[in-house]
């Protein structure tokens, strides 16, 4: 047992969250999202949190590891595809006050990416976290800042 940390954070997440350096990103992944061949692709650790939601689990990670600010947005969300458009995401305008929380840039920190490009950047991951999420377009990418 440790002090201070979020007991949502599994050991396997909390040692994967030490290995990253600064730059290195986290996809906290939907039960949508092929995380495990998109891990398997980019040879990024693969780890699953079966019956936890990315808010939960976004909150948790965020009191442990700072957003880069040496990039205007360390935070990546995927936009509903075309065949898609019309459809409301309700679970971004969470994602960005959770951000909001921990990043003095607010809301500006958190971009929004076209699908195919998302998943360009969930191939320069370090880390997919395969999560029990059942939102619809509920992924997340965290690029972790330098701790100070």
């Amino acid at each position: 047992m440790l002090l201070n940390i979020p007991k949502i954070l599994s050991p396997e997440l909390i040692k994967a969250l030490c290995e990253m350096g600064h730059g290195d990103k986290i996809l906290l992944a939907d039960a949508n999202f092929p995380g495990k061949s998109a891990a398997a692709r980019c040879g990024a650790a693969y780890l699953r949190a079966d019956g936890l939601g990315v808010p939960a689990l976004m909150e948790a990670i965020l009191q442990l590891m700072p957003l880069d600010l040496y990039t205007d947005e360390p935070a990546m969300v995927m936009d509903v595809d075309a065949r898609d458009k019309g459809m409301k995401i309700p679970i971004h305008d969470l994602y960005r006050k959770i951000v909001a929380k921990h990043d003095a840039r607010g809301e500006k920190a958190v971009a929004q990416y076209e699908r195919y490009a998302f998943y360009e950047q969930a191939d320069a991951c370090a880390v997919i976290v395969q999560t029990g999420e059942e939102a619809v377009y509920a992924n997340i990418i965290l690029q972790k800042g330098v701790i100070k």
